[in-house]
């Protein structure tokens, strides 16, 4: 595994996620005028904006998590046991930064090791799933739907000239 590599492209896709699955709290909060009601709930994770739009974080994390998988693997290398220590690396990662980032270090959106191990299932298991998926499909999957598909749309273009 390429370490340096591997590890900007987490760092990038993870601040990219948070941003992102941030926004999308923060936007659904002032279109469906719900601030107050998150202002008052027990937890981030309790909160009405975020449990609305939390299942889009999952789907953040698997697209963008995936892109910069693929940017990873962007030079031809590694084989899936690579792939396997991408995934289990990057998952790891994840678990460590969460805990830093949202438990150790007070910010607005902190919360305890209970709200987020406990009250944030099923969906922070969820989404460690979507880091480790993309990136293992990232090498072992899309390349193989991406040769599926480009094989198959230069086949109907052969046969329609």
């Amino acid at each position: 595994m390429r370490v340096l590599r591997a590890t900007v492209c987490f760092a990038a896709a993870y601040t990219v996620v948070t941003v992102l699955a941030g926004a999308t709290t923060l936007i659904y909060a002032a279109v469906n005028h719900t601030e107050d009601a998150d202002a008052r709930a027990a937890s981030m994770v309790l909160a009405p904006s975020f449990t609305a739009t939390v299942p889009y974080h999952v789907g953040i994390m698997l697209v963008v998590a995936g892109l910069f998988g693929m940017l990873y693997w962007r030079r031809p290398a590694g084989r899936r046991h690579e792939a396997v220590a991408l995934a289990v690396a990057w998952t790891a990662a994840a678990m460590l930064v969460d805990f830093v980032g949202f438990v150790l270090i007070q910010n607005p959106w902190s919360l305890t090791p209970h709200e987020l191990y406990v009250d944030y299932q099923p969906w922070i298991t969820l989404l460690y799933a979507a880091v480790f998926v993309s990136a293992y499909g990232s090498r072992t999957i899309l390349p193989r739907v991406w040769r599926r598909s480009t094989s198959s749309n230069a086949l109907a273009t052969s046969s329609s000239e």
